[in-house]
């Protein structure tokens, strides 16, 4: 029987399956061997005959650039160095960045307690004081509990700068929740944002049960995914790392409130994603630059956030009793005219209930980011008094995750009500799919923006275009594409550039 290593040394009777990454990674530390090899004989030949013909480069570097080599590897690739050399043994170890990511395809480790094995014994190895990233990503619940708070004790007591943590890394989420997908498609978001029918791990430093915590003086980006928090937590976060700028929450199922203020606060952008427990979100006399809300139907409360300048909203809703952009636009009334970038997610609602409204002039926004559900009975153009309202825009992104991709609406084209876009340079469309309302709509800039530069055509399904399943829709992806070419090649003047991807 033909026996296999795999990046650790340990036997396989069979050879790891989809095994491209594995073979690149071998190649990589064959190509260190080999080289290693080389100059080796190069030395010798070269000793024996009296004259110099090359130096030993690889022995004659020093540490510190052999680790930053190493930083450029995975940490699986970085620890598989060791068997290189006895130079190379313990080297792996002066590596800052820890990434424990084990959910690629190639990856052998396939359960819970493989995985903290295989973290516990490179930890156990590990003797840098300091560590710049700690990244740990597999699929664990509460069972792991032990496990997983001795690593955030290791990350923490080394002085580490970023920390996430990613416990349900496989499980993909499926943002799409809109009045004409049925019970069940709204139910699949539900429960993908939820996470796993386990018990959640809950993160919990004021329980007796775990390790004591003393605050990390050095600790900038906070990154918690599919892991349970209260607000509890996130104040003792804020209050015990005095230089925390970023902090992101998503999927967590025991927020139920999320409270932040205080222009003490080092807090410089915030995330809060598919955390649907979550009731009300308060932020308010605090220095943030950035703020993403992305979730189901909540009250969002915004003051006193000067500084406030890239703003990410997009709430999935059960129905539509309340338009979506008058109800949310005017709770962000107090930093609007401030906002440099504004992304909204209009999947809930028809692109017609937008059309025809009065908006608030942004007169400070230069990037919009429209993402909206690509119904074929949709026209695009009801988007315009929106964008309108944006003089100053110089850069539009309109993304359509494909939902109904048909083109059965044959109709006249619509002009759109003429408005002069003088500062628009960039305009991209991503889920191009070739129907008229998206053909007008790009024609509608093509006659308004005047001092448009560049269209950035996107013809890749927005929602599979990132999973395996993206060859299902290849089909219809040439044909987005043929449409594409043949409606806008003749139509883009010369001094525009058209880049059909």
């Amino acid at each position: 029987m033909e026996l296999h290593r795999d990046l650790e040394g340990n036997f396989l009777t069979e050879p790891p399956q989809n095994s491209a990454r594995l073979h690149n990674s071998k190649r990589r530390i064959s190509g260190i061997q080999s080289m290693e090899k080389r100059v080796r004989l190069t030395a010798k030949c070269s000793k024996n005959k009296g004259k110099c013909v090359s130096k030993d480069y690889i022995s004659n570097l020093s540490s510190e650039t052999l680790v930053s080599i190493l930083s450029q590897l995975t940490l699986r690739e970085a620890v598989a160095t060791s068997i290189l050399g006895r130079r190379w043994r313990y080297l792996w170890t002066s590596i800052t960045i820890l990434d424990f990511d084990a959910t690629k395809a190639t990856d052998t480790i396939q359960s819970g307690p493989m995985y903290v094995k295989w973290v516990d014994r490179v930890l156990g190895q590990y003797e840098v004081s300091t560590i710049n990233e700690f990244r740990i990503s597999f699929d664990l619940d509460q069972n792991f509990m032990h496990a997983i708070n001795s690593w955030i004790e290791f990350a923490m007591t080394r002085e580490v700068q970023r920390l996430e943590m990613d416990l349900l890394g496989q499980r993909p989420y499926n943002t799409l929740s809109s009045r004409r997908c049925s019970s069940k498609c709204k139910r699949l978001w539900i429960s993908q944002s939820c996470g796993s029918s386990r018990e959640q791990f809950c993160l919990n430093l004021l329980s007796a049960r775990t390790p004591t915590f003393h605050g990390n003086n050095f600790l900038k980006d906070l990154y918690l995914k599919n892991v349970g928090i209260t607000q509890e937590v996130i104040d003792y976060f804020l209050a015990n790392c005095p230089k925390l700028e970023r902090l992101s929450v998503c999927g967590s199922r025991h927020l139920v409130k999320l409270s932040v203020s205080g222009s003490s606060l080092s807090l410089k952008h915030l995330e809060v994603v598919y955390c649907t427990c979550l009731k009300y979100v308060d932020i308010f006399d605090t220095s943030l630059i950035s703020f993403k809300y992305v979730g189901l139907d909540i009250d969002l409360f915004i003051e006193n956030v000067p500084l406030l300048v890239d703003l990410y909203i997009g709430v999935g809703k059960g129905n539509l009793d309340k338009p979506f952009l008058d109800d949310y636009l005017s709770q962000f009334s107090c930093c609007l005219s401030q906002l440099q970038v504004l992304t909204l997610e209009l999947i809930d609602g028809f692109v017609d209930e937008v059309y025809s409204k009065f908006f608030p002039p942004l007169n400070n926004l230069k990037k919009l980011v429209l993402e909206v559900g690509a119904w074929g009975e949709d026209h695009l153009l009801g988007l315009t008094p929106l964008i309108n309202a944006c003089p100053y825009l110089q850069i539009l992104e309109l993304k359509m995750p494909w939902i109904k991709v048909e083109d059965h609406d044959r109709r006249k084209m619509r002009r759109g009500i003429k408005c002069p876009h003088k500062y628009l340079k960039v305009l991209e469309i991503y889920g191009y799919a070739g129907r008229t309302c998206e053909f007008e709509f790009v024609m509608y800039f093509i006659r308004n923006a005047v001092a448009l530069e560049k269209i950035l055509i996107d013809p890749r399904d927005q929602i599979v275009k990132r999973t395996p399943l993206a060859s299902a829709n290849l089909k219809i992806e040439r044909t987005a594409r043929r449409l594409a070419k043949s409606q806008l090649e003749a139509k883009v003047p010369p001094s525009i550039q058209l880049v059909i991807l």
